[in-house]
């Protein structure tokens, strides 16, 4: 099953970047698509918004889980 929340671990594996980078760019991406405190960014925004393959991204995350 494949899930559609984004997580800061996931913009690490996929940035190389630190956690901090990435809950700030969680933060800077609710902050541009108006999203309230509790809602959570999707991957498919995320990779609309920086202009990702989906399929790529998701073919990177679920090597983590392997």
């Amino acid at each position: 099953m494949t899930r559609i929340v984004i997580y800061s671990a996931d913009i690490m594996q996929l940035t190389d970047k630190s956690e901090s980078y990435a809950r700030k760019e969680i933060q800077a991406l609710k902050k541009a698509l108006h999203k309230e405190k509790h809602q959570k960014v999707t991957i498919k925004e995320y990779c609309q918004y920086y202009g990702f393959n989906i399929d790529e991204v998701l073919a990177v995350l679920s090597k983590k889980r392997l």
